[in-house]
């Protein structure tokens, strides 16, 4: 039976901010939002080395929440911790952005599924509709911080609706931040489709129908999937 209670904090949506005077973050959310949007705007990238004093410097804080920022980080898959030598942005193989991809299509498609069973939850079919509205504001074929918080803010709502803590923790495991970085030449053969995609679930969901919006929630993901695997094919041939 589907939790209906809220998601434990570990779980939560960790907004992307686009300035650092955004309001209601604490010192370690900002830090971690920071280097997401970074990653985007390759101010990070995969690989690198996330020294603690330097990042005590360059956004003004004691050790303390640079040290939560890096645990929070290491949680959610997007940083290694080395003890004694702070921390590294993970890089993730081809394989393995596969296989977190392949994870990603079933559990957003069950999301979608048990979205469509409580649609009528005060706020929550608004919410996924609001964030729907804001992705269309991004081209879609452009790579920014902003847009990935509209995307996660889409994923949020989605799974906040379905209303199932253990899938929300799932989810939260998944390096999506690092496949969207790391391969995002090769997924841009699928960018004018997206858009579309987010519309379809959307409007799945609000008519109730829950085949639907787990098709087209599996459709979605699974296009990034065959975008990957033909790259794959082409790479092994060569």
């Amino acid at each position: 039976m589907a939790s209906k209670g809220k998601p434990p904090e570990a779980v939560q949506q960790v907004p992307l901010p686009t300035d650092a005077s955004s309001p209601g973050l604490s010192q370690r959310d900002r830090i971690v939002g920071d280097i997401i949007k970074g990653l985007y705007e390759g101010r990070y990238e995969p690989g690198q080395r996330l020294i603690e004093a330097q990042l005590t410097e360059s956004y003004g804080v004691s050790r303390g929440p640079v040290r939560e920022a890096l645990n929070r980080l290491a949680a959610m898959g997007l940083v290694d911790l080395m003890p004694k030598r702070g921390a590294k942005i993970r890089i993730l193989t081809l394989d393995e952005a596969i296989d977190n991809l392949i994870v990603v299509q079933g559990l957003v498609g069950i999301a979608a599924r048990l979205a469509t069973d409580r649609y009528k939850v005060a706020g929550g079919l608004q919410r996924l509709e609001a964030a729907v509205t804001e992705i269309m504001r991004f081209d879609p074929s452009v790579s920014s911080g902003g847009y990935a918080m509209a995307r996660d803010s889409f994923y949020g709502a989605l799974t906040s609706l379905a209303g199932n803590t253990a899938l929300a923790h799932a989810l939260a495991r998944i390096h999506i931040h690092l496949i969207r970085i790391e391969f995002r030449s090769i997924l841009r053969s699928i960018d004018g489709r997206r858009h579309r995609d987010y519309v379809d679930i959307a409007a799945a969901v609000a008519a109730g129908d829950s085949a639907r919006a787990e098709r087209a929630a599996r459709a979605h993901i699974g296009r990034s999937i065959v975008a990957l695997q033909a790259f794959k094919s082409v790479k092994s041939a060569t």
